[in-house]
């Protein structure tokens, strides 16, 4: 060989060993096996060398097995340490609930969580996460070894939670078939609030009674270690297990998969995941999933998706609307309307519904059908005006209220109440997104606007509830806008950067409502510090899609957007920028 072939052999090897280094890396991924007919979540785990962000896609061998990836979800991270000895091996002490408290450590946990399936859910919990509900403030309340580990509380003993509940939120691929599942606790039916437990084997009896809003996916050894925690007799860790950190962050490397198996058992696939960082690097992990019989199944029913949009209408009308609910095992559906309170009650004149040839005829009956819709129909007392409240019930048992009159163990059924209004319009509402400064009281901000659709209506017709999305609510003020809509303002300080969800319920003095959804926007800090000729940047972990910018002088508009990954560390994103010029300006700019 001569010396130019040998040289472009080791340029070849070097490129080739230099491009093998940069390269993705899958962490191996179990088999996988998944009830016949249903779902499974698999989380999946992967490095980047050269830290550029991951992109996943995964296929499957058979048709029989398919594979969903979920993309541009959030990741929810909390860490957790144990109450100790002060002279324990590694003990430390830690604020917490306003004091201080020794403690060891216990790791980690990361979780996807499913805005693509649970949006409100996910929505609530980055409030109360930014708002430092949880940091320093809970604990794992409840521990049962080989069930789950429950935590959220800031009462600390399962009773407590925020100063608002809100609906259950239901997905049919959202199912406890797996390990590492995260999901709200509840009191009963749509009474989430900032409880959550995580699961450490299948859950099937809690299909669709709980919602299922997150999956682990890294921490298992964490997840595992606290369960496995010794308990006195009402499953309270005998040492405080406490969440001394909780945060959205950025994870650019890891992913959850959703499995959908054939109805068939003993079916096997091999399903094929590809991780590409976008320069070349590119790594394929694969995996066995089989199908196995579906066992443990609770035919929970539920209603989905909620299809109701006739709330309002004027006296003397019939309000009709069409329901929808679904078992996933096939269960034959079966309705029952109640009236919410007395009130309600005495203005009904009648309820009637049907699905194809079915009848319901009276608030005390039931309407029949494989999988299906209800169409009924709410009609008001003679003149009627203000609102009255239908408990809509959909179960699998056709004997479901005789058991409700009996007082006797209730099987699986769904509930919603729907609350219409009658002599009344509808109110047509809109949210203004806003940006403020964490510690900094503002006043008359505007929140939204409405109309109901009637020139010169009052503002004194109405009223409006603000939830700031960190546990805290107040009343708005009204007013009318130069082109005759309404407005709604209000006035808080927000004590953490973060975003929040700000939801504003409006009322009309009939009963009318609507609710509009704006997003508080409050910056965050970025802090800078030099090492030799590298200036280090860090900014919290929640604003990953804020960008690092530097300027020379703040005199000009020249800024530039540094090109550089940040790594996570910690909670904080941080971008290493070397620089001889030790002059410079930085900000975060989305």
């Amino acid at each position: 060989m001569n010396r130019r072939c040998l040289c472009n052999a080791i340029l070849i090897f070097l490129l080739m060993a230099l491009s093998g280094a940069a390269a993705p890396v899958i962490d191996p991924i179990a088999p996988a096996s998944i009830p016949a007919g249903k779902t499974l979540m698999v989380p999946v785990t992967a490095t980047s060398p050269n830290g550029r962000p991951l992109t996943f896609t995964a296929s499957s061998s058979t048709n029989r097995i398919t594979v969903e990836v979920h993309t541009n979800n959030p990741f929810w991270k909390m860490s957790v340490v144990q109450a100790a000895p002060t002279n324990a091996p590694g003990a430390f002490v830690t604020p917490f609930r306003g004091g201080a408290v020794s403690v060891t450590n216990v790791g980690d946990l990361t979780f996807m969580l499913f805005r693509d399936l649970t949006p409100h859910t996910v929505d609530v919990i980055q409030g109360l996460t930014a708002g430092g509900f949880y940091t320093s403030n809970t604990i794992f309340h409840r521990v049962i070894a080989g069930f789950m580990n429950q935590g959220g509380d800031p009462a600390t003993n399962g009773t407590g939670g925020p100063l608002f509940r809100y609906d259950d939120e239901w997905n049919p691929q959202a199912i406890f078939s797996g390990n590492g599942q995260l999901a709200l606790a509840n009191s009963g039916k749509d009474t989430d609030g900032s409880q959550f437990f995580i699961t450490v084997a299948p859950f099937r009896s809690g299909d669709f009674g709980y919602t299922l809003f997150g999956q682990l996916v890294r921490g298992f050894n964490v997840l595992s270690n606290i369960n496995n925690t010794a308990t006195d007799a009402n499953s309270r860790p005998l040492a405080d297990v406490i969440i001394t950190k909780a945060s959205f962050v950025p994870d650019n490397f890891d992913t959850v998969l959703t499995l959908l198996g054939t109805n068939l058992a003993n079916v096997s696939g091999t399903i094929s995941v590809i991780a590409d960082d976008g320069a070349g690097g590119r790594a394929t992990n694969m995996f066995t999933a089989t199908t196995q019989t579906n066992s443990g199944a609770n035919n929970q029913p539920f209603f989905y998706p909620n299809a109701v949009t006739h709330f309002v209408g004027p006296a003397n009308t019939t309000m009709t609307n069409l329901l929808a609910a679904v078992g996933l095992d096939g269960e034959t559906l079966y309705w029952f309307p109640y009236s919410a309170d007395a009130a309600s009650s005495t203005n009904i004149a009648g309820i009637s519904g049907n699905y194809f040839n079915n009848v319901l005829s009276s608030p005390v009956g039931s309407s029949t059908n494989a999988q299906g819709q209800l169409q009924f129909s709410v009609v008001p007392t003679s003149n009627y005006v203000g609102t009255v409240g239908i408990e809509m019930y959909v179960s699998s048992s056709s004997s479901w209220q005789t058991y409700l009159t009996l007082g006797l163990s209730l099987p699986p059924y769904d509930l919603q109440i729907y609350t219409f209004t009658f002599g009344d319009t509808a109110i047509t509402a809109g949210a203004t997104n806003f940006t403020t400064t964490a510690l900094r009281a503002f006043t008359n901000q505007l929140l939204a606007t409405f109309t109901n659709g009637v020139p010169n209506s009052s503002p004194t017709n109405f009223t409006a509830a603000i939830n700031w999305g960190d546990n805290v609510i107040s009343t708005g003020s009204i007013n009318t806008n130069l082109v005759g809509w309404k407005e709604v303002r209000g006035a808080h300080t927000y004590t953490n950067a973060g975003y929040y969800p700000v939801y504003v319920t409006i009322r009309s003095a009939v009963g009318a409502t609507a609710t509009a959804v704006a997003t508080a926007t409050v910056p965050p800090p970025v802090a800078v510090t030099r090492t030799g000729t590298n200036n280090i940047a860090r900014w919290p972990a929640w604003a990953a899609d804020f960008q690092l910018q530097t300027n020379a002088s703040l005199g000009t508009t020249n800024w530039s957007s540094l090109t550089n990954f940040s790594t996570l560390v910690g909670y904080d994103n941080v971008i290493t920028n070397s620089t001889i010029n030790r002059s410079l300006f930085f900000r975060l700019k989305k």
